[in-house]
């Protein structure tokens, strides 16, 4: 009982905001007259700025500041930031507990000066934090920022890293898998015949037993790559080294080098993208070697391989597509066709089958209009005739 009251009547307390470094890594874009920067506190940082532990609620808060250099007002949409953004009050309200009344009156008063503005009047510069919903890995949003007409209407994306997240491409050292000897440099068109004559099975880690192929190739840097997933809502993936280890997928004598996974369940659903870097690079851009693949969970995290390749691999494209992430995409008719009546089995017992067709898909970091995609006029693609 004690302990009940003393909790019930405890202060609100949160720190000073500059007292807290997470603007010391906000990122900064500028567009004409107008600047905009934002960054993104930590779980820890949240609870000092807040009092309140946020993250555990499943909310994330983003600070913004906007310097309107025009000679109009600008107005902010936090839709464009989250869709389903939390309002201030409500984010008070549903962490009340355990604070006394004025407590309580201290923290709704705090929420609502720390909210980013709507509005910023010409000439001057207003900044506050919008409450999103937690993400783990990099945060990706956007700023939509609106003038007096359509002309004066901007949007920014920022790609945002987060404390306390570390995904495995962080410890992924790109730059020294390969010397410079190693590295191919091919046209498209050189790719495209390079792809069409390759086995892309993969193994297991004794080199011996057959795993599931490779499906995909991905063309573009690093950072472009990433933020082409992140916006169609890929997620990145902390895995140990003992995870990576454990694969039972082995291409270019190693593990996958990154892993990415999607529409993932407690059940055990997912969609899985395991990315090798080869030594191949299209017109000096890195080609990055995909294996696609979606899982029909069984409960309880188990999952089962669903055995249609192809269909994996034609919803990455799709998704990528629907995404703004892709800029350039083609079939090629590889190796490896294996059809449905005789599916063939990998080294963990799961079954596949696939026309052995692979999606070659340039990505693109900044977003691509659907109807701005080049469609390559190479091979058909994958069809539902694999008799």
């Amino acid at each position: 009982m004690l302990l009940f009251s003393a909790c019930a009547t405890a202060p609100y307390n949160p720190a000073d905001i500059d007292s807290v470094p997470f603007r010391d890594r906000a990122q900064t874009q500028v567009e004409g007259p107008v600047t905009v920067s934002a960054a993104v506190p930590g779980p820890e940082e949240t609870r000092e700025l807040f009092d309140v532990p946020l993250y555990d609620s499943g909310i994330q808060p983003v600070w913004l500041e906007v310097r309107n250099g025009t000679d109009s007002q600008i107005r902010y949409a936090p839709v464009g930031t989250d869709r389903e953004y939390f309002a201030p009050q409500e984010v008070a309200y549903v962490h009340r507990g355990g604070f006394a009344k004025d407590g309580r009156k201290q923290m709704n008063r705090y929420f609502y000066d720390m909210a980013m503005p709507r509005r910023i009047p010409a000439g001057e510069t207003r900044s506050g934090f919008i409450f999103t919903h937690a993400h783990p890995g990099t945060k990706a949003f956007n700023v939509d920022l609106f003038g007096p007409s359509r002309d004066n209407d901007l949007s920014f994306t920022f790609f945002i890293n987060v404390p306390g997240f570390a995904p495995d491409h962080s410890y992924a050292y790109f730059e020294e898998l390969y010397s410079a000897e190693q590295i191919v440099d091919l046209t498209s068109d050189e790719f495209r015949s390079k792809i069409a004559g390759m086995d892309c099975q993969t193994c297991d880690a004794s080199g011996q037993a057959a795993g599931t192929p490779i499906n995909v190739a991905v063309i573009g840097e690093p950072e472009e790559v990433l933020q082409a997933l992140i916006r169609a809502n890929w997620a990145e993936t902390p895995r140990t080294d003992a995870e990576m280890a454990a694969d039972a997928d082995y291409f270019l004598d190693r593990p996958a080098d990154v892993v990415f996974r999607k529409n993932e369940s407690e059940a055990g659903d997912r969609n899985e993208l395991r990315f090798w870097l080869s030594p191949m690079r299209v017109e000096g851009t890195p080609v990055w070697l995909v294996q696609v693949t979606h899982h029909v969970g069984e409960g309880k995290g188990r999952s089962q391989l669903d055995p249609d390749l192809d269909d994996a691999a034609a919803f990455f494209v799709q998704d990528i597509w629907y995404g703004q992430g892709l800029a350039r995409f083609g079939w090629v008719q590889g190796q490896g066709s294996v059809p449905y009546d005789s599916p063939q089995q990998t080294s963990t017992g799961a079954t596949y089958f696939t026309s052995g067709y692979v999606a070659v898909m340039w990505l693109s970091g900044r977003a691509v209009s659907m109807l701005e995609a080049d469609a390559l006029d190479w091979d058909l693609g994958p069809a539902k005739d694999l008799q």
